[in-house]
C-alpha cells in the first residue's frame, strides 16, 4: 500500500479568494495537477481537499477512498466554480494599486491580469504549492499554463511577457531565463517584498519600491566643500539643471573615487541645489540582506518608470555590483555584460537622470564608459578643503592648532571627518 503523505497545517489555506479558488481548480483539472493531488489511498494535501469541498473523502470511516470517484467529484466542483467565480476580482486594495500602476506606467488589461497572478502566487501558499505539481516549466509550457489559468490567448501572454513589454520594461514582472523551473520562480517580481506591499499598502505607487529604491537623506556637506571640483562642477551643475528643466533623456554621470571622498554627499548636495528628490537604488533589502546586481538593475528599471513624471534624480552607488561582478578569468560575465543590450539602451534613453558612483573606473567595459555624459574622479580634498570640512564639523570639539594638524593628513576623506564628528557629538555630554 502506498505511504500516505503527512498533512499540512489544516488552517493554512483559509480563507482563500474566489479568484484563487478558480485558479486552483484550473490547475488541478484543466492542467492535470490532480495527478499529484489525488493518490490511490488519499490526498497529498488534506487542507486543500477540505478547502475545495472534498472533506468527506478525508479519512473516510464508512467507505473506502476511491480515487476515480474523487476525480469525478472534483470535475463537478470545477464546473460549479467556473460558473460562480469566472467574474471574480482581486481584493480592493490590490485592485486600487493596480489601477494606480496602470495609470503610472501604462499597463494593459493583460499586463494587469499577469501582474495580479504573479503577486498572488507569491503570497498565497496554497496556490504556489498547487502550481508546483506541474513540475518544472519551460518558457513555452509556461505561456500555455498562464493562458489556461487566466483565460487569455497565449499570444497575448507572450507579448505581455516579452522583453519589450511594459511589465519587463517597468521591472514589475520579468521572466527567469536561467532554465526550466517552477511557475512561481519563473515569474520574478520587482523585489522580495513587492508582493506583500501591493496587497496591503494603499498608498503612493512609489512606496511600493521602498525595499528596492528609497528617498535619500539630507546631505551633511555643502557645495562649498567641493571647491576642489570647480572645473567638473562648472559643467555638471548647469547640465543637470538644463536636463531636469527640459526632461532630457539619457542623462548619466559617472563619479569615481576611493571610499569616503564624498561621492554620495555630492550627489545629495546636487539634488538639493536642483530642488529635486534624490532616490537611491538600495544595495540591501529591508531585512539587511544584500541585493544582487541583477535585482538592483531591475529596481533601477522600475524606478525609471515610477519616477518619470516627478522631478527627481536616481543615485546608483557601488556600481561594482553590476559592472565588475564577473570572473573574467573563468569566462563568467558581469551583470552589466549579461544585460549589455538593455543597459546600453537604458543609458541612452533613461528618463530620470542617474548618478553612478564607484570606487574605481577600472574593470568597466569601454562600451559603457562612452555612454556616460560625464566621467570624473573625486580625489581626497586638498589641505585647504580638509581644514574647512574639519572646522565645520568639529569646530566645537577641536582647537585651531589641532584642526590644522589633522588637516595635514593627505588621506583624510570627508566621510571619516563627518562620521567621527557625529559619534563624538552624540556622546559629548557624557565625555565632559
Amino acid at each position: 500500500m502506498p505511504t500516505r503523505r503527512s498533512r499540512r497545517h489544516r488552517s493554512s489555506a483559509f480563507p482563500v479568494e474566489p479568484l484563487v479558488h478558480l485558479w486552483l481548480m484550473r490547475l488541478l483539472v484543466s492542467l492535470g495537477a490532480h495527478k499529484e493531488f489525488i493518490h490511490p489511498h488519499g490526498f497529498s494535501d488534506d487542507t486543500l481537499a477540505e478547502m475545495l469541498g472534498l472533506q468527506a473523502w478525508i479519512d473516510p470511516v464508512d467507505f473506502e477512498f476511491c480515487a476515480v470517484s474523487v476525480r469525478n467529484e472534483l470535475r463537478k466542483l470545477h464546473k460549479a466554480v467556473e460558473m460562480e467565480c469566472k467574474a471574480a476580482k482581486v481584493s480592493e486594495c490590490l485592485a486600487r494599486n493596480l489601477r494606480r500602476l496602470s495609470a503610472l506606467v501604462g499597463l494593459t488589461a493583460t499586463d494587469c491580469r499577469i501582474l495580479e497572478f504573479a503577486v498572488l502566487i507569491h503570497t498565497e501558499r496554497v496556490l504556489d504549492d498547487a502550481a508546483d505539481w506541474l513540475g518544472s516549466l519551460s518558457s513555452v509550457k509556461m505561456y500555455a499554463v498562464l493562458a489556461v489559468l487566466l483565460g487569455l490567448p497565449e499570444r497575448e501572454i507572450r507579448t505581455a511577457l516579452s522583453a519589450s513589454g511594459i511589465l519587463a520594461r517597468s521591472g514589475l514582472v520579468s521572466l527567469d531565463q536561467s532554465g526550466p523551473s517552477r511557475l512561481q520562480s519563473r515569474l520574478t517580481l520587482l523585489s522580495a517584498k513587492f508582493a506583500d506591499h501591493i496587497i496591503s499598502s494603499d498608498s503612493d505607487p512609489v512606496d511600493l519600491l521602498r525595499d528596492a529604491v528609497s528617498l535619500s537623506s539630507p546631505p551633511r556637506l555643502e557645495m562649498a566643500d567641493f571647491e576642489h571640483l570647480d572645473e567638473e562642477l562648472s559643467l555638471l551643475r548647469p547640465y543637470l539643471k538644463k536636463s531636469l528643466a527640459t526632461a532630457r533623456r539619457g542623462v548619466n554621470i559617472f563619479m569615481h573615487g576611493i571610499p569616503g571622498t564624498g561621492k554620495s554627499q555630492l550627489a545629495k548636495v546636487l539634488a538639493q541645489e536642483m530642488r529635486c528628490e534624490l532616490f537611491e537604488v538600495s544595495s540591501e533589502d529591508e531585512d539587511g540582506d544584500p541585493i544582487n546586481g541583477g535585482q538592483r538593475l531591475n529596481a533601477l528599471r522600475a524606478a525609471q518608470s515610477f519616477l518619470a513624471q516627478r522631478k527627481s534624480i536616481l543615485l546608483f552607488d557601488e556600481v561594482e555590483d553590476v559592472f565588475d561582478d564577473g570572473m573574467g578569468f573563468i569566462g563568467k560575465k558581469s551583470t552589466a555584460q549579461t544585460h549589455k543590450a538593455w543597459l546600453n539602451r537604458m543609458l541612452e534613453e533613461n528618463q530620470v537622470p542617474v548618478l553612478w558612483l564607484s570606487n574605481s573606473a577600472q574593470g568597466l567595459d569601454p562600451a559603457f564608459i562612452r555612454r556616460f555624459d560625464l566621467v570624473f574622479e573625486l580625489p581626497v580634498p586638498p589641505k585647504k578643503q580638509r581644514e574647512r570640512i574639519i572646522r565645520a564639523h568639529c569646530g566645537g570639539l577641536l582647537s585651531e592648532p589641532v584642526i590644522a594638524r589633522i588637516a595635514q593628513v593627505e588621506t583624510l576623506a570627508p566621510a571619516v571627518v563627518t562620521r567621527a564628528a557625529a559619534v563624538v557629538n552624540s556622546i559629548k555630554g557624557e565625555l565632559g
